[in-house]
């Protein structure tokens, strides 16, 4: 009876450990799997990322903007900008600015000066015949008809208008510059300090075009 017990115990003994063995090696080999798949750099099904392309520095050129700009002075600038752009950096126009007189569209050059003038430069200009207006002489100086354009007088011609002097004259060229102009003379009252009773004695010596 003894050694029966002996037999079955040792059978046991032997069944375990064979048991326990085969798990540790089981354990093993998936340890060592993992520790191979790790040490990849990439998966079997994984390819390395495409390496993103370094993008160059824009090709850049200097100008100078100075004349009816905000803040004149050199700028450097991307090379396939216009000259609007140029003078966005300047602070943009002046309230005295002739920016119809200057092609904003032309395409910028390295060492390039951009001049813009005043209405009151290209008035005397026109006077004195140098420049041609925008069709005629008394166009370009901010007077159509007779009449004062509003659109595009410069402060002095502004002034010739009863009861507008500079503080006035300022105000809308300031209105037109902030908004885009005037669509119509009434359009004027919408300044500050331009009322009905001032518009009445105006009315009649002013146009839009």
């Amino acid at each position: 009876m003894i050694n029966k017990t002996k037999y079955y115990i040792a059978v046991a003994v032997i069944l375990i450990a064979t048991a326990f063995c085969g798990c540790s090696e089981e354990e093993g080999e998936i340890v060592r799997l993992e520790a191979t798949e790790q040490s990849a750099p990439y998966g079997e099904n994984q390819t390395a990322p495409a390496e993103i392309p370094h993008e160059k520095d824009p090709e850049t050129v200097k100008v100078y903007v100075c004349g009816a700009v905000v803040a004149p002075d050199v700028y450097t600038v991307e090379a396939d900008m216009r000259v609007v752009d140029a003078v966005n950096a300047a602070g943009g126009f002046s309230l005295d600015a002739a920016s119809d007189y200057v092609n904003l569209a032309s395409p910028l050059t390295d060492g390039q000066k951009i001049y813009i003038p005043t209405f009151r430069e290209i008035e005397e200009a026109v006077n004195a015949g140098n420049v041609e207006g925008r069709g005629a002489a008394d166009e370009g100086a901010g007077a159509a008809g007779g009449k004062v354009d509003i659109n595009s007088a410069s402060a002095e011609t502004l002034m010739t208008l009863p009861g507008i002097g500079r503080s006035k004259a300022d105000k809308i060229i300031a209105y037109r510059e902030a908004n885009g102009g005037f669509s119509s003379i009434e359009d004027i009252m919408l300044v500050d300090g331009i009322k009905e009773g001032m518009f009445n004695k105006i009315k009649e010596g002013i146009c839009v075009r």
